[in-house]
């Protein structure tokens, strides 16, 4: 193996140029014939093993390699035609290292593994062997690592093992005067003989579970106050590690806080003897958590009601600045087509577009006004017997246009006469508020009024065809700022102050508003409730 060459002796790396792939394989690669001579080596093999011609291996390197050569001589004899072997993993140092102290350099450790394969003569080639030699010094290393620290982890349990025996004992030889040295920082000490079904308990630690006579600390739990907290605490215990929790005392003098901690000690046979511990009163330091979070709590209330209050104004902003700019700009549209054109009926089309913008702009600064009075407490209603029949018809006659424009029939099923005390502008608002979303959100059908007297209320009840409100969007159709359009419908102008405002203005009244829809598509109801009004009543 130190000088690879042919059985006739000519130069083996000549012939194995030609081969071009075989010479350009990453992995080293060796060929012997069928009596175990080499035939041919790639380059990787070259540059890894062999040695310039008259130089040799000594000392620990030149046995490796006797080494490798009597697993490759005993691989090639043991195989058969066709067959495929492994050998195992075998230390052939190769490349350079450098000592960083000296300078020098020697070969670096390396481990491999042989896969050879014996392949049948053919009619053009003879019998050989093809052996692959794969590095795996890596996987070796890493194995090497992993045993030494299983075995330094092993070590270091018995050591813990034993530190945890000798702690224990020097806390039996001096419980003592562990137990004075509590007294004196006003901590109180407690031990639980499980053997033996007993306690052992210190004055301060009597006095701060509450307890008047010795025999009733039997009846204390010291391993916690539920079923739950007692199991926990016990495979803390048992696994030797401590444990505490907060109790509440409840005492003549008042209510106290007291830290109980606890720890286990152990038998010989590793079992738990005992349990020692103490007490510590924490009322002073629990009062004061007890407030941190309160005010903790006060704060985040704040920030998510300021969040909240934010996130409305941008809404409030986002809108006001939509639905304002539509309306001024068919007004101002109108209004300069006007200058160019003198056609009548241009300017009858040109007057009615800027009425109706007009009046829209109008609904919207009052609703902003109402708006700003409700949140301010101003809004106020001048309460006087009407009869609420003639008011609704009203209503819907001024809202008549406004439907046929969009195609809409506008109906009255049901009106009577009934008489209740309100302000005639705010239930005019509240009426007109539910037949604009009506008919807002409608895009054909109906929109249908009726009014019922039910014993001691009148109902008044808007019902339309439309777009509908999804179940889980009805909680907040009465939201500042929020529409009841499906989300598949997009947005629709109106700055989403109606249904609020008119529910504030019957609350107002003493009445109540509700809304109900069956689903997206299949039209919404909305229902005012007012007292009706007492005989005698003003």
């Amino acid at each position: 193996m130190d000088q690879a060459t042919r059985k006739d002796g000519s130069d083996v790396w000549a012939a194995a140029g030609d081969l071009r792939i075989f010479e350009r394989l990453l992995d080293p690669y060796l060929i012997l014939d069928s009596d175990g001579a080499v035939v041919s080596a790639n380059a990787a093999w070259r540059t890894l093993f062999a040695f310039p011609e008259g130089a040799a291996p000594d000392g620990l390197l030149a046995e490796q390699r006797r080494n490798c050569e009597h697993l490759i001589v005993n691989i090639a004899a043991s195989l058969r035609a066709g067959q495929r072997r492994s050998s195992p993993v075998f230390r052939l140092d190769g490349g350079r290292s450098t000592d960083e102290t000296t300078g020098s350099t020697a070969p670096a450790a390396r481990h491999w593994q042989i896969f050879a394969q014996r392949v049948p003569a053919t009619q053009d080639l003879p019998s050989h062997v093809v052996l692959r030699f794969e590095d795996v010094t890596a996987r070796t290393l890493a194995g090497e690592g992993e045993r030494r620290e299983k075995a330094q982890m092993r070590s270091n349990a018995r050591l813990r093992k034993i530190l945890v025996q000798e702690t224990q004992k020097q806390l039996a030889d001096h419980l003592g005067h562990f137990e004075e040295a509590l007294a004196f920082a006003g901590v109180g000490a407690w031990e639980l003989d499980l053997m033996a079904g007993t306690v052992k308990c210190s004055e301060r630690c009597r006095r701060d579970l509450g307890q008047v006579h010795a025999d009733e600390l039997m009846h204390a739990s010291f391993l916690g106050d539920t079923t739950e907290q007692f199991a926990a605490h016990w495979r803390l215990l048992q696994s030797g590690q401590p444990f505490e929790f907060e109790r509440l005392v409840e005492r003549q003098t008042g209510r106290r806080w007291v830290l109980v901690r606890g720890m286990a000690r152990f038998d010989d046979d590793v079992t738990v003897r005992s349990v020692v511990g103490f007490t510590l009163d924490i009322t002073g330091r629990k009062e004061r958590e007890i407030e941190a979070h309160a005010v903790a709590g006060e704060e985040r209330s704040g920030r998510e009601r300021s969040e909240a209050l934010a996130a409305t104004m941008d809404r409030f902003i986002a809108a006001v600045s939509h639905e304002l700019r539509s309306p001024l700009n068919a007004i101002v549209s109108w209004a300069e087509l006007l200058q160019l054109v003198a056609d009548p009926n241009h300017v009858a089309k040109a007057g009615d577009a800027i009425r109706r913008n007009g009046r829209q702009l109008s609904r919207m600064v009052d609703d902003l006004l109402d708006s700003g009075a409700v949140v301010t407490g101003k809004l106020s209603a001048n309460l006087k017997p009407i009869d609420i029949g003639p008011l609704v018809a009203i209503v819907v006659e001024d809202m008549r246009k406004l439907a046929e424009h969009k195609g809409l029939q506008l109906d009255i099923a049901e009106l009577g006469s009934c008489v209740v005390l309100a302000d005639e502008n705010r239930l005019g608002q509240v009426v007109s508020n539910l037949l604009t979303n009506a008919i807002k959100f409608t895009d054909a059908g109906s929109v249908t009024v009726s009014m019922k007297v039910l014993d001691d209320h009148v109902s008044i009840q808007v019902r339309d065809t439309g777009r509908g409100i999804e179940p889980e969007a009805l909680p907040r159709i009465f939201d500042r700022f929020e529409q009841i359009a499906p989300r598949t419908s997009g947005r629709v102008g109106g700055l989403g102050l109606g249904l609020w405002l008119a529910r504030q203005i019957v609350d107002l009244h003493g009445g109540m508003l509700d809304g109900a829809s069956d689903g997206a598509g299949l039209g919404s109801t909305f229902t005012v409730r007012l007292p009706l009004m007492q005989p005698g009543g003003e």
